[in-house]
């Protein structure tokens, strides 16, 4: 009979990764309240040791499917949608890098902490610009895409760009001063070659929206991917502007003028969005709304948008983007809460399935 982790095994995905990116942004803006928290550090600890843990988990069985059956993974590029999913492990490991520098540290070593995040960022970021390349040329070359197959997801290999921009600014003074001029362009370069990416396909998301109207049942969620390059760049910006004095002062003072406004416009953007991809999903929701990973959706993209308010409040003073803050992280967290449980019954369900399932080459193949 097949087991629960053999099942996991041979059905692993790259959408799995999801889950590591919406528990560790939970825990990273907890840790980033404006105002005191209830249990604040314990919560924010708490998340950040289960993201890490489930990232640790899910790259193992990701490495041992690629062992057991390269072609399954690998056949996912020839899904012009699975193959949008790749976009996710970058940015968990972005993710928990995130929370190893400003959460990790006060659990760990700080010196292993700087050294877990260098890591991963090294590695997501390797993962983010081949991604970004591969995926775009796969399309342009061996897919066939209607406009009607237009998709928010499109925007998951070219996010992780934009996202790598935080970790890029958290980790400057950690590199030898003879580096840190050219991570800092590198942090900016990836998150204006995301951002530019990311604008071009959610105009054509906007224009799908319009034509083809609404995409129905699960696939609503998607519509909530928008939020996550905005928020994400205005967050990422900021990072990168506070640690430019440190490396390129002269223009430093122009860069951050910059950021602020560009932060402010974009997150006008980003707000109206939010609420329609929620009154859209509402709407869907009364029709039926199955659950899928794609729940997950509702997470990381507030989550990103949440942290970008925090910067906002912070340079800004105002009571506006604090209240705002406070009200974006009471939603992630509903969010979280509601996609876990969602989540764990789901994965449950499967597991509670798993014995029926024989391994003689009828097995059933679960997938999310």
């Amino acid at each position: 009979m097949i087991t629960v982790l053999q099942l996991a095994r041979s059905n692993v995905a790259p959408i799995w990764f999801t889950s590591v990116m919406g528990t560790g942004i939970l825990a990273v803006t907890i840790a980033g309240s404006p105002i005191a928290l209830p249990e604040q550090a314990a919560l924010a600890t708490t998340l950040w040791l289960l993201a890490s843990s489930a990232l640790a988990a899910l790259v193992a069985l990701l490495v041992a499917s690629l062992v057991d059956d390269p072609s399954r993974l690998f056949g996912t590029y020839l899904d012009p949608s699975a193959m949008q999913a790749w976009g996710a492990p970058p940015m968990a490991c972005f993710t928990v890098a995130v929370g190893a520098l400003t959460i990790g540290r006060h659990i760990i070593a700080p010196a292993l902490a700087v050294h877990l995040a260098q890591g991963l960022f090294i590695l997501a970021v390797i993962g983010a610009v081949g991604l970004a390349f591969l995926i775009p040329f796969l399309m342009f070359t061996r897919h066939q895409l209607a406009s009607e197959a237009t998709s928010a997801t499109w925007l998951l290999p070219i996010v992780p760009l934009i996202v790598a921009s935080v970790p890029s600014a958290l980790l400057i003074p950690s590199w030898p001063s003879a580096l840190q001029s050219a991570m800092l362009a590198l942090g900016y370069a990836m998150w204006g070659c995301g951002i530019t990416l990311a604008a071009i396909v959610i105009v054509l998301h906007y224009a799908r929206l319009v034509e083809y109207r609404v995409p129905d049942g699960a696939l609503v969620t998607s519509v909530w991917l928008v939020v996550g390059p905005l928020g994400q760049s205005i967050a990422g910006l900021n990072a990168l502007d506070g640690v430019a004095p440190a490396v390129w002062p002269a223009p430093a003072p122009m860069l951050a003028g910059i950021g602020l406004a560009y932060g402010v416009a974009i997150w006008g953007f980003a707000a109206y969005w939010l609420v329609m991809a929620l009154a859209l999903t509402l709407r869907t929701a009364r029709s039926g709304l199955p659950f899928a990973l794609g729940w997950w959706a509702f997470t990381f993209p507030v989550g990103v948008l949440t942290a970008g308010t925090y910067s906002l409040a912070t340079l800004t003073g105002s009571a506006f983007f604090r209240a705002a803050g406070i009200v974006l992280l009471s939603l992630l967290t509903l969010a979280w809460v509601v996609v876990a449980i969602a989540t764990a019954r789901s994965a449950f369900a499967v597991a509670a399935r798993a014995g029926a399932y024989r391994d003689d080459g009828s097995i059933v193949v679960y997938r999310p």
